[in-house]
């Protein structure tokens, strides 16, 4: 017989994470300006992560030119494509270039 009894920890909700973003414009190394957002099956997506260093990563192959780190949680980052009427329709996914990239819809 045990003494502790086994409790199953489920996963934590990645809406209440910590999460690294940018603004959704910028400049591209080449001086041009650009949205970057990610798009599949035509919804746009913001992309947000974990880690500074994986967004450091994912803008380097985007070829953005500068960017701020800011942070924050994937609520306020909701609100804040909501409040930019052109990015209405836009969802949030989670560490887009990880094996397993978590989206959130624009309806959450």
């Amino acid at each position: 017989m045990g003494l502790f009894r086994k409790t199953e920890r489920s996963d934590p909700d990645p809406t209440e994470a910590h999460i690294y973003y940018s603004t959704p414009f910028g400049d591209t190394t080449d001086g041009k300006q650009k949205l970057f957002f990610l798009q599949r099956e035509g919804v746009m997506f913001m992309p947000v992560f974990r880690s500074v260093d994986s967004m450091k990563e994912f803008y380097r192959q985007s070829n953005r030119a500068a960017y701020a780190v800011l942070q924050g949680d994937v609520t306020s980052v909701m609100e804040l494509i909501r409040s930019i009427e052109v990015l209405k329709g836009a969802g949030i996914v989670i560490e887009p270039l990880s094996a397993n990239p978590i989206e959130i819809p624009p309806t959450a």
